[in-house]
C-alpha cells in the first residue's frame, strides 16, 4: 500500500487556474487590487465623497457649502459648520464585504462572471448614494437644530437608521441581482 504523495504547489496552482480559468482568475485578482488601491488612496476616496456631499448641500440648503479636503462646509445662521468624511463614514469601508462576496463567486463557473461584477458595481452605486443621502442627512440636521444638536442627532441616530437601511437595501439588491442574472444568463 502507498500512501500519496501530495502535488508540490506549482502543479496545485496550476490544475486551480486550469480548473477555474485565467479569466477569472485575473478578474478576481484585479477586483481584490482595485479594492486594496481604494483603500490604500482613501484620502483621494474621501475628497471626492465630500466634494460629492457639498455637490448635495449646495443644491439643497444654498450656495455657500464647499469642499475642503475630505471636510464639507457650509454656513448655518452665518457660521462656518460642516462635517468630515473619515474612513469609517466612506462608502469604500461598506463596500468591503459585497467585494469579498464578489471575490469568492468569481472563481466559480457556475456564476457568469458579469453577473457577479454587474451586481457588484450596482450595489456599490446603492451603498454610495445612500452614504451621500447620510451625509445630506447630518447637514440637514444641522440646518434645522443647530451644530450640536443636529449634528449629534443625525450623526448617531439618523445616520445609523439611513446607513442600515442603505446596506440592507445594497445587500438585497447584490442577492438578486446574483440570482436573478445567473438565472437569465443560464437560460440563454
Amino acid at each position: 500500500m502507498s500512501a500519496a504523495v501530495p502535488a508540490p504547489r506549482a502543479a496545485r496552482l496550476a490544475g486551480v487556474l486550469r480548473q477555474v480559468g485565467p479569466v477569472r482568475c485575473a478578474l478576481t485578482a484585479g477586483l481584490l487590487l482595485a479594492t486594496v488601491v481604494l483603500l490604500g488612496h482613501d484620502r483621494a476616496v474621501r475628497h471626492a465623497e465630500a466634494c460629492a456631499s457639498a455637490f448635495l448641500v449646495r443644491s439643497t440648503w444654498g450656495p455657500d457649502a464647499l469642499c475642503v479636503a475630505d471636510n464639507t462646509l457650509y454656513r448655518v445662521g452665518g457660521q462656518l459648520v460642516g462635517h468630515t468624511v473619515t474612513i469609517g463614514c466612506s462608502a469604500v469601508v461598506l463596500l468591503v464585504p459585497f467585494v469579498v462576496v464578489a471575490a469568492l463567486l468569481l472563481p466559480v463557473r457556475r456564476m457568469p462572471a458579469v453577473v457577479t461584477l454587474g451586481a457588484l458595481g450596482f450595489a456599490a452605486l446603492v451603498v454610495a448614494a445612500v452614504n451621500q443621502l447620510r451625509l445630506l442627512t447630518i447637514a440637514s440636521g444641522v440646518h434645522f437644530w443647530g451644530l450640536e444638536r443636529g449634528y449629534g442627532f443625525t450623526h448617531v441616530l439618523g445616520g445609523s437608521i439611513v446607513s442600515t437601511v442603505g446596506i440592507v437595501l445594497g445587500g438585497l439588491t447584490f442577492l438578486v441581482l446574483l440570482t436573478r442574472g445567473a438565472q437569465v444568463v443560464r437560460r440563454g
